[in-house]
């Protein structure tokens, strides 16, 4: 769910109105590894919470 708002077209579109595009790309790339971290995190410790 977080890829859903974080990463949107929308949000990217806004985004680039206000800050640089060298800027946007990190933000892009350091949030869909964020993503992506916590994903399989959930996943290591998913027999935990079942």
């Amino acid at each position: 769910m977080m890829a859903v708002t974080t990463l949107s077209l929308p949000s990217l579109i806004m985004l680039k109105k206000v800050i640089k595009p060298k800027l946007l790309g990190t933000f892009i790339v350091i949030c869909t590894v964020g993503i992506i971290i916590v994903g399989y995190g959930f996943n290591a410790i998913a027999y935990l919470l079942v």
